[in-house]
């Protein structure tokens, strides 16, 4: 392993573990600050509304050599960004953070994937892919106890939720994640485009090429499912007289899942084709996402997401690889852009809708919404698996 990627993946575990945690916070913080599950749609579908404009003009930047700029100054904001949603009074600053919160990901995300297919080999992307995505869920996972901890330490016993401290306490994992990115090389443009073949690809030329719709659509179901799950399953916990941490620990069995199959991929790609797992990461995770408000014990739940998990842990990496394999390699951070790009666009619109959902038939039928989403991008990337386009 080179001496970049270790820096990479420490930066990644550190940052992820502040975003993942700071979404089940800002759920509780609304609750904190007096709104419902529709103020709730709207403030988790702000947190997508920058990085959906700004997605491809970042990732240009990548593959024109300035990932390490990109990477430094989303990690600030980040920073930055949690400060601003602790001290948040009223609703109004609560949604201005997390909208800086949502454009420091995107920075942090599209500049941490561009350095994989500028620095690495055709025959290393599915490895680093695999580990990069391995660093995230295991910061998704170690983020969840530190904020859940701190967060009812400081609650006391009097029912509330006192949020401050456990977003102060993420703020203070994404201030580790500094040394790491000032480690990270500067590629630079002509280091950057030496040795790649192919021009630089238009957003409506990638778009058009077979196979890279149905790639954006599994990617865009099944993490807009994972930030359902994160801002919901607190709603429906509370509902359900669960507390925080209880919500926590279940959270934290998705990720764990996905921390044991991102760790194994490697090793499952030499038993099954990607093509079955990609297809099985959102077919087979349906069912168990609509079971989740039609049996809502904890242990039950947990089961679920142990599976959901398992499934979505390995459908993130493998549609990595998938859009870069589809593109020449002048595009590749463009193309890893462009999925983040739908991704978000679901991440705004997915949550819009499931707020007016929730506010209307509960928590439980954004779940069942959910899943009927996971099925659709099941058939979709069945039609493509049939066409040889993964």
């Amino acid at each position: 392993m080179t001496r970049w990627y270790p820096h990479l993946w420490a930066g990644t575990l550190l940052t992820q573990a502040a975003y993942n945690a700071a979404r089940m916070l800002v759920s509780y913080r609304v609750l904190e600050l007096g709104g419902h599950a529709v103020a709730l749609g709207v403030i988790t579908a702000l947190f997508s509304l920058l990085p959906l404009i700004v997605a491809v003009p970042v990732g240009r930047a990548v593959d024109n050599g300035h990932p390490a700029g990109m990477l430094r100054a989303g990690v600030l904001l980040t920073v930055g960004a949690l400060g601003v949603i602790a001290v948040s009074g009223d609703l109004v600053v609560l949604a201005i953070g997390n909208v800086l919160l949502g454009f420091a990901q995107i920075l942090v995300t599209v500049a941490g994937q561009g350095f994989i297919p500028l620095l690495s080999t055709s025959d290393q992307l599915d490895r680093r892919f695999a580990g990069w995505a391995l660093a995230t869920s295991i910061g998704q996972t170690a983020g969840l106890p530190v904020a859940g901890l701190v967060t009812s330490a400081g609650s006391g016993s009097g029912g509330g939720v006192a949020t401050t401290p456990g977003l102060l306490a993420l703020a203070g994992l994404a201030v580790l994640a500094v040394p790491s990115t000032l480690l990270m090389p500067v590629v630079g443009t002509a280091a950057a485009r030496a040795g790649q073949h192919g021009e630089a690809q238009s957003v409506p030329t990638m778009l058009r090429t077979p196979g890279m719709r149905a790639a954006m659509f599994s990617s865009l179901v099944v993490l807009t499912s994972m930030d359902v799950l994160a801002a919901f399953l607190p709603v429906l916990g509370h509902q359900h007289g669960f507390g925080v941490l209880t919500v926590t620990v279940l959270l934290m069995m998705r990720t764990g899942a996905a921390i044991v199959s991102r760790s194994f991929l490697p090793a499952l790609l030499r038993k099954v084709h990607r093509r079955w797992m990609l297809l099985a990461a959102t077919l087979c995770s349906a069912l168990p996402m609509a079971l989740i408000p039609v049996l809502p014990h904890p242990l039950v739940i947990g089961a679920f997401l142990v599976v959901v998990g398992f499934l979505w842990g390995v459908g993130q990496p493998l549609t990595m690889s998938w859009v870069v394999s589809l593109v020449t390699e002048r595009s590749r951070a463009s193309a890893l852009s462009l999925r983040l790009t739908g991704n978000r666009l679901g991440q705004v619109l997915v949550p819009l809708g499931a707020g007016a959902i929730a506010g209307v038939a509960g928590a439980g039928g954004v779940f069942l919404v959910t899943a009927v989403l996971l099925g659709t991008s099941g058939g979709l990337t069945w039609r493509a698996v049939r066409r040889n386009l993964v």
